[in-house]
């Protein structure tokens, strides 16, 4: 007979939703300044809240670490507000804070552990 442990299940909601935002951060480098950029932001800043929840939701406290990382990228990356606008395509640093924000997406997408539902 299977002994239970006494850990609960854990899941790792995060695993897609941070695979998309990391491919929305690459596309979005590259339709910066188009039509198309608004829909990126759509999908970044969605992302990053629904990583955001599940980061809040997560059961080690050093997980919580990536809940303002998140939400930081939610509210940047707002298309309602926009405060990417008028920063020029190619910049450095903004390639760089996109590369940042992807990073973000991966490692929080794959770190942040929830209990499983029953």
């Amino acid at each position: 007979m299977a002994k239970k442990s006494a850990e609960p299940e854990l899941i790792r909601p995060g695993i897609v939703p941070g695979l998309a935002g990391v491919i929305a951060m690459f596309v979005g480098m590259g339709v910066y300044g188009t039509d198309w950029y608004i829909t990126v932001l759509f999908v970044v800043s969605i992302l990053a809240a629904i990583l955001a929840v599940f980061s809040w939701q997560s059961i080690n406290s050093k997980r919580w670490l990536f809940t303002p990382l998140f939400v930081a990228i939610a509210i940047y990356w707002n298309p309602i507000y926009r405060l990417t606008d008028g920063i020029t395509p190619g910049i450095q640093w903004w390639m760089l804070l996109q590369v940042a924000a992807a990073a973000v997406f991966f490692l929080g997408g794959f770190m942040i552990k929830t209990p499983a539902g029953k």
